[in-house]
């Protein structure tokens, strides 16, 4: 299976939070650190997101309404295609109120979201406008508990989030989120690295993307139980073949994929 324009960013906030009683001095204060990782892009040199605010929206027993708070973040542009495979980039760290549940977070893009493409054009990304006010992701209900550290983890898949119309482009993220010690993840090595290979692993509705690390290592994480098809991608210049298995896999399990690595193996001329 060989996919063009298929352009995969994967933007992840982790968000830590160490819980406490609403109220309580700092000294037993929850902690909100959130960092930036999981990046790919299949034809994007790179990719400029540009954060202006993140706010969680939060309810506990004595505002069953909820109420929108805005993060001690001062805003920031990051270029993606640095934070592959696991690498991350802290945004905040601060305190936060415990014993609140967590159920929507919202991001506001600044005006400089840009991709360099790997002809080395710049390209200029406008907002929809369906996310002026801010791109809200919806959460499984999550409960913040006095003394207890839950991650949050938001994936935006770049793939669905670049468009382009009439010579214009536009940034309209496609977003999920989910607990860091939600779900399995997929790892694994491809070689040989001159296929210029990328990752595609699907679930019915779910298409996830990246490329390797130089020495071939691939990682996916935040995964549903279940089988997976892992397509491996040869570029289609590099006389390589294209690889397509299933694996399955286990409720929170880490999957490691054997060998080690998947050894792509040369097209005949015929292919």
């Amino acid at each position: 299976m060989r996919k063009s324009n298929c352009n995969n960013l994967l933007l992840v906030f982790f968000i830590i939070l160490i819980g406490c009683d609403k109220g309580d001095s700092f000294d037993n204060a929850a902690r909100l650190r959130v960092k930036l990782t999981d990046a790919a892009s299949l034809v994007i040199k790179e990719m400029h997101i540009d954060i202006s605010e993140i706010s969680l929206y939060a309810t506990d027993s004595l505002n069953a309404n909820g109420e929108w708070i805005a993060l001690e973040y001062s805003g920031g542009e990051y270029n993606l295609l640095k934070l592959m495979n696991g690498k991350s980039i802290q945004l905040l760290d601060q305190y936060f109120p415990s014993n609140v549940k967590i159920e929507k977070m919202r991001i506001l893009f600044g005006n400089n979201n840009r991709i360099i493409t790997n002809t080395d054009s710049l390209v200029h990304l406008q907002k929809v406008s369906e996310i002026a006010d801010g791109l809200e992701i919806e959460l499984s209900e999550i409960e913040l508990m006095p003394n207890v550290i839950t991650y949050l983890m938001i994936d935006i898949n770049a793939a669905l989030s670049v468009t382009e119309s009439n010579g214009n482009w536009f940034l309209n993220p496609a977003a999920r989120a989910f607990e860091e010690n939600w779900g399995g993840s997929i790892s694994g090595f491809v070689a040989p690295i001159e296929a210029n290979p990328n990752i595609a692993i699907v679930k019915e509705e779910t298409v996830l993307f990246t490329i390797p690390e130089p020495d071939g290592m691939f990682k996916f994480i935040g995964l549903e139980e279940g089988v997976w098809q892992i397509h491996i991608m040869a570029h289609p210049e590099s006389m390589f073949r294209d690889t397509i298995f299933t694996d399955t896999l286990a409720a929170g399990e880490k999957k490691e994929l054997t060998p080690r690595p998947i050894r792509l193996q040369l097209a005949t001329p015929e292919e």
